[in-house]
């Protein structure tokens, strides 16, 4: 009998702990970074080929269709699709993010860590500082 009690009070005693501490062992997992024009500009260039760092436009398609960078894969903010896009990508790979000013992608980090993302470069000023930095475009 003891033996049968012990057997189910452990695991339900930590399971009645997860509940009442639930940030034990749950750690927020994303690392975002906010970089500059020049810092994304060097880490495309580090991460050339790099089939584990992608590079998330999340302009409009008319943002987009005006300029973007090179390779940039292009997820809509104001989409209803947007999260569900989110959800379908790789969380292990690296993402470099931006928007048009940075208002958006900032916005959109939160999503990010919900989503267990494990690190975001968040181009902070957006593509309006590429742009006034003289860095290439793809048209």
């Amino acid at each position: 009998m003891k033996k049968k009690l012990i057997t189910y009070a452990i695991p339900i005693c930590i399971i009645c702990l997860g509940f009442i501490f639930p940030s034990l062992g749950a750690q927020d997992s994303t690392r975002i970074l906010a970089v500059s024009a020049k810092e994304a500009a060097d880490l495309i260039d580090k991460h050339n080929g790099d089939s584990n760092f992608a590079i998330l436009d999340i302009r409009t398609p008319g943002e987009f269709q005006s300029g973007h960078l090179q390779s940039a894969i292009l997820i809509d903010f104001y989409s209803q699709t947007f999260v569900e896009r989110l959800r379908q990508l790789d969380k292990g790979k690296k993402f470099l993010i931006y928007c048009r000013t940075g208002n958006r992608s900032a916005r959109s980090l939160e999503i990010f860590k919900k989503l267990k993302f494990q690190k975001i470069y968040h181009m902070a000023n957006g593509i309006s500082t590429w742009y006034s930095e003289g860095f290439p475009v793809v048209k």
